[in-house]
């Protein structure tokens, strides 16, 4: 426990550092911590100004942070990324800390990615951080640090973008955000569509004539006829009640905030 608390600390007071710097040059403001460079130089800064452009642009700070350090597992990790963000004064944005943070641990192959704030847990529904990870996990699954660090900056904007318009990406959106338009366009295809099927079906009627007996609409040879009438005599209709699972957060959307002001989610790559 105390060299946890040590370790946290230590990586604090670097961002702390950072922090400090940036108060007196801008250009020294700081989103993406990477101690055992995972990236290139031209990748961090590339990253890093990403990910400040869309924080500036919603008052939402966008971080991700790579830890290389062993002690740091799956059992521990949503902690560990919790203290770390309400500790440094270098993460989040504003007076309320607003933000999303992906923590990588490369030793035990492990994330957490959380939000905090009023803006970061609004934006960031359990549905959106399902969706964003599947994303950025196959990147990282093939040790593509770059590409998944990049979609998730870019899944972030997004998901803050739409959040601001006020219809944040949950459970329900891809279905009902279709729109007046989409319906619209949707009806005239279908018009569309329907009129070229029915000229092909009256083109092909043009050649057809009434039959006068039923001899040419089967093969005597290959149909038997058993008996000349059939009598139903009853039916039977069986149901099956379709279970729904009600106490499931993911069935009723939003964002599941724990104790701490802390959404989040976490697993292995």
């Amino acid at each position: 426990m105390k060299d946890r608390l040590f370790k946290i600390s230590a990586l604090v007071l670097v961002l702390s550092l950072v922090f400090s710097l940036g108060v007196f040059a801008e250009s020294a403001k700081q989103y993406v911590y990477d101690p055992v460079y995972l990236l290139d130089d031209a990748q961090y800064s590339e990253l890093n100004s990403l990910a400040a452009e869309t924080s500036d642009k919603y008052g939402c700070a966008v971080h991700f942070v790579i830890i290389d350090d062993p002690a740091v597992n799956l059992d521990n990790i949503q902690v560990y990324s919790e203290d770390m963000y309400l500790e440094s004064p270098a993460l989040g944005y504003g007076e309320g800390k607003d933000g999303v943070m992906l923590v990588l641990g490369t030793y035990d192959r492990c994330y957490w990615l959380l939000a905090y704030g009023e803006k970061g847990n609004y934006a960031f529904t359990d549905y959106a951080k399902d969706w964003m990870s599947e994303r950025f996990l196959d990147n990282f699954g093939n040790d593509d640090w770059y590409g998944g660090f990049k979609e998730y900056i870019i899944d972030c904007d997004y998901i803050l973008g739409e959040a601001a318009k006020g219809k944040p990406v949950d459970i329900y959106y891809e279905e009902t955000d279709i729109g007046v338009e989409g319906y619209g366009v949707a009806l005239i295809a279908g018009i569309i569509i329907a009129f070229i099927v029915c000229g092909i079906f009256k083109s092909q009627m043009k050649t057809a004539n009434i039959a006068t007996n039923a001899k040419g609409y089967f093969d005597r040879n290959t149909v038997e006829i058993t008996s000349r009438y059939n009598r139903l005599l009853h039916t039977t209709v069986s149901r099956t009640k379709i279970e729904s699972d009600n106490d499931s957060s993911s069935s009723r959307g939003g964002t599941t905030v724990n104790s701490r002001g802390f959404s989040g989610k976490g697993g292995k790559f």
